[in-house]
């Protein structure tokens, strides 16, 4: 039996123009920005193009742009071969059924709830994809009949299923590759709106989109007061049964990743980056920072518990810990994630998300207390181990992803990224089911769409967990029956413990347990902010003397926990918070800006074209940049100085090298630069204060001097301008101001011998990740070699 892409002889084509045919015909022309884009260009001047047109604009695309060459009069030989006969007078009628948009359709709209309604009550909230599709079918052609043109049901299932059966053998593997639609409602990233909605078109799911990626989507006031101005609104109009919520976390590398190259995670997708403060140094900005984001969270959770109204969370990206309330949160059965998702109750690398975020040791500790109660729903059938909570509070650098926040409970529905768009489009075809209905119709929309997200770590240590955290009695406890396991994984959370401020340590452990008796989300969240806030205290007062934890959990006084979730956005925006933010943000953009405009100019931006390859030195932070400028690496330390505001700028030595950022020192940052390492600068500093010694040294040179001028510059040290006729005296102030060469002199005039200089104390061999730096074999001054000497 032959197939489509056989070549037969009935039919004039080869078996590449057949694939050819295939490729051009099934080709995802609406998903094309480039094509799309062009074709709104040409639009413009030749508006409606005509069937014909519009295939040669496609041709022309198709041939010039993806390489592939195709001939229309073949092609449509091809076509009409390809498709069902159209003598049947019903098929055009078929085909305006398929193309009627019932999205816009305001009296469609306004019935479906009600078909809605019967489903749930007839019990058939649980029916897969091609079930609900089916239903949704007949609703759709019950109403075309009745409003619009009528047509036999039956003969276009039959004529649907003749067409499907033309499109030759389906993959038996086509599920594994994760095929969708695409993404839903992502709009470009635009800090400055942020927030876009849009109402349903009689009654259903408010769309709510966050999309500024650039920023990891991180909620600033500002933000916070436009999603609580969303929320608020939403319990108040009617036609809003549900909220839709999503989020441009950004594109991955992964999409445009050599298909032949391994496949690996890459964590580049933000949900949301963190609570951020005005200023992340002042105590009382950070305690208005969370009762903001609490007020928010207790809104939303409100909006689905009190008024029935879900909100379905997509999750596509990762969450930082300081707002993964707003991700999970909801806890009503409408969590969605995707592969992107991802979570950590301890500080990592990967998941710190924005540097400015509220630092609160305590963040998480309402979904800790769910998850040590087991209170959450998991669907699973072995129940979590005794003292998760605890477990997952002290394992460092534990990453949740898809099958650990399922099975924990964090979220309900596990969806590939490229289906969200299917998913969208299932929950807003629902969502117009009026409460208290409104639930359950979205929960069969998502369950027709879920996918199997593969299996949960956390069971790997179950038997260990139940017996380290749910049997110990005291963190002590817990950390002596870690010690009865010598493997990596008993070890880490150890040192881990270890490294905590021990007060801290036992205040989490005491903080989860008393959590997971309480009941609310108010009750938790207020404890959560006691905790943070005389922790706080207790670190600035200073006092190293134990404290009783108990002193540590009794309610603060005066309001500041009764009006923690009462915080008045409107009164805020009132008295012009919004535009000093805003303003904030428009300095915040034109950093970024310039950030990326030097980035694009090249990576000399962070790491200069002439410095040396030194290992571990790329990809560097700011901080880290600065870090290494106080050091003494002079490269850093004129890139950092370049950027201070200096009134009387002096342009450096004209002999010496040109190194990014150097060109307006002032003498102040010259002198400074000097002293952080640079040789160019020390010389010329130097020079002024030494010069009637250099001449009489000149004048008169004693055998002494000689000596000391001759071996003053090693013969192994590099050319650099300016740097010679130094005395001793201000060889010996450079080798102070950090040159390795010098000092290693200085080492070699001293009185200690040569054998005992590399003598075990200062006899440590240089690491073999150590740059190759000419004179520094016997050096004294090398950080690296004096931490070795240390060490022994």
């Amino acid at each position: 039996m032959t197939t489509q892409y056989e070549e037969q002889p009935s039919l004039p084509f080869t078996t590449e123009e057949l694939g050819t045919f295939h490729k051009f015909h099934s080709y995802k022309w609406d998903e094309d920005k480039s094509f799309q884009a062009g074709l709104e260009t040409i639009t413009q001047t030749q508006p409606n193009p005509s069937e014909a047109s519009l295939l040669k604009i496609k041709q022309y695309y198709f041939s010039t742009r993806l390489g592939t060459r195709i001939d229309l009069d073949h092609y449509l030989d091809w076509r009409k071969r390809l498709e069902p006969p159209t003598d049947d007078p019903a098929v055009p009628v078929f085909k305006r059924f398929d193309a009627y948009n019932f999205d816009t359709d305001a009296r469609f709209q306004k019935g479906l709830p009600t078909l809605i309604s019967q489903l749930v009550k007839e019990g058939k909230n649980a029916l897969d994809k091609e079930g609900l599709q089916k239903e949704m079918t007949k609703a759709k052609a019950f109403y075309y009949t009745r409003f619009v043109e009528s047509f036999d049901l039956l003969a276009y299932l039959n004529w649907k299923e003749m067409a499907k059966s033309q499109q030759g053998p389906a993959c038996p593997y086509a599920h594994l590759w994760q095929k969708g639609k695409g993404a839903g409602s992502e709009l470009p990233d635009d800090p400055r709106q942020f927030v876009t909605t849009k109402a349903p078109v009689s009654t259903g799911a408010l769309q709510l989109h966050m999309h500024s990626p650039g920023s990891q989507n991180r909620l600033t006031t500002g933000r916070m007061a436009k999603l609580s101005k969303t929320i608020v609104d939403a319990v108040e109009d009617d036609t809003v049964t549900s909220i839709f919520w999503t989020v441009n976390s950004g594109v991955s590398s992964l999409h445009n990743r050599d298909p032949d190259s391994q496949i690996v995670t890459k964590d580049e997708k933000w949900f949301c980056g963190g609570v951020i403060a005005p200023n992340e140094t002042e105590f009382l900005q950070k305690q208005d920072a969370l009762r903001q984001y609490y007020t928010l969270v207790d809104q939303v959770l409100n909006l689905s518990q009190k008024s029935e109204k879900p909100v379905v969370m997509v999750v596509d990206g990762m969450v930082a810990l300081s707002s993964a309330y707003l991700a999970f949160a909801p806890m009503t059965g409408q969590v969605v994630i995707s592969e992107n998702a991802a979570l950590a109750f301890t500080p990592s690398e990967t998941l710190r998300g924005s540097a400015q975020q509220v630092e609160n040791p305590f963040a998480g500790l309402y979904l800790l207390a769910l998850i040590q109660s087991g209170c959450l729903e998991t669907n699973a059938v072995r129940p979590l181990a005794k003292g998760t909570g605890l477990y997952l509070a002290f394992n460092p650098d534990y990453i949740l992803r898809g099958p650990d926040l399922k099975k924990l409970g964090l979220a309900n529905y596990f969806i590939p990224s490229k289906k969200t768009k299917d998913v969208e489009e299932s929950v807003l075809a629902v969502a117009g089911c009026p409460p208290p209905h409104t639930a359950k119709a979205v929960r069969m929309a998502l369950n027709a769409e879920v996918e199997y997200p593969g299996p949960a770590k956390i069971d790997v240590w179950r038997d260990e967990v139940a017996e380290c955290f749910g049997e110990s009695s005291s963190l002590e406890d817990a950390v002596s029956r870690l010690e009865k396991y010598k493997n990596k994984w008993s070890k880490d959370i150890r040192n881990y413990i270890a490294s905590l401020d021990p007060l801290l340590a036992k205040l989490i452990y005491k903080a989860v347990l008393d959590a997971s008796k309480l009941e609310t989300f108010e009750e938790i969240v207020r404890l959560e902010y006691r905790l943070f806030t005389r922790y706080s205290e207790h670190k600035s007062s200073g006092k190293s003397e134990d404290m009783d934890l108990d002193c540590f959990f009794e309610p603060l006084d005066g309001e500041a926990e009764s009006e923690l979730f009462k915080f008045s956005f409107e009164n805020w925006v009132k008295e012009g918070g919004a535009e000093t933010e805003q303003a904030d943000l428009e300095r915040e953009l034109a950093a970024e800006a310039s950030l990326k405009a030097g980035a694009a100019a090249g990576e000399s931006a962070m790491m200069p074209a002439d410095h040396p390859m030194v290992p571990g030195m790329t990809g560097m932070s700011s901080a880290e940049m600065a870090d290494a400028a106080a050091k003494g690496c002079p490269h850093f330390a004129a890139q950092l100085g370049a950027s201070k505001d200096t009134a009387t700028a002096t342009l450096p030595p004209a002999d010496h090298p040109m190194v990014p950022g150097m060109a307006n020192l002032s003498a102040v940052d010259m002198a400074d630069a000097a002293a952080k390492g640079c040789p160019h600068f020390a010389a010329q500093l130097s020079k002024e204060s030494t010069e009637a010694k250099t001449t009489t040294t000149t004048s008169a040179p004693s055998p002494t001097t000689t000596t000391t001028t001759t071996t003053a510059i090693p013969a192994d040290h590099p050319m650099v301008p300016g740097m010679t006729g130094l005395t001793l005296e201000a060889m010996a102030d450079a080798a102070a101001k950090g040159c390795p060469h010098f000092a290693a002199v200085q080492n070699k005039a001293s009185s200690v011998t040569a054998s005992e200089q590399t003598s075990t104390p200062m006899g440590a061999t240089i690491p073999s990740d150590h740059p190759p730096v000419p004179g520094m074999a016997d050096a004294s001054m090398c950080p690296v070699l004096r931490q070795q000497a240390q060490r022994v």
